[in-house]
């Protein structure tokens, strides 16, 4: 019996350490997607994320980079039971053309902040001027260190 248990044991053990590098890996999202999937821009990363919490109300900054071009997101959540975007733009300098427009949420997770700072995270659409999503961002949940 002992031996049974023993191999038991080592299977979950050898299962559990399976799991582990998937489960603390990076995010299985890009940073930042083309949505027309003419462009691969998985070099992108999320470079800084700046926020403050005031009441019922959370201001964020993200910037995205390459190292040529910075993405800048601006983001104002309603802090509640269901935190959601309240409104966001996006402006980003390309290729010596200005690219700019409104933010909409796809999903977004908030926690608090009450004994510290706040977390935020969540997947965005970019939209272009005529309202179609142009490209989406990823941010994992990311402890707001920085105050804007």
């Amino acid at each position: 019996m002992a031996v049974s248990i023993t191999r038991y044991t080592g299977s979950i053990a050898l299962c559990c350490a399976g799991l582990l590098p998937a489960a603390c890996g990076k995010s299985r999202h890009p940073a930042v997607e083309d949505l027309s999937g003419r462009e691969n821009l998985s070099y992108f990363t999320l470079f800084s994320l700046r926020g403050t919490r005031n009441g019922d109300r959370l201001d964020t900054q993200a910037t995205f980079s390459d190292s040529s071009s910075i993405l800048t997101v601006q983001m104002r959540f309603a802090v509640g039971p269901a935190t959601t975007l309240a409104s966001g733009t996006w402006r980003w300098t390309r290729n010596n053309r200005e690219l700019s427009g409104m933010v909409m949420q796809r999903s977004a997770t908030f926690l608090g902040g009450q004994d510290g700072p706040p977390s935020i995270g969540g997947t965005f659409d970019l939209l272009g001027q005529d309202g179609t999503a142009l490209y989406r961002v990823t941010i994992p949940l990311t402890e707001l260190k920085a105050r804007l």
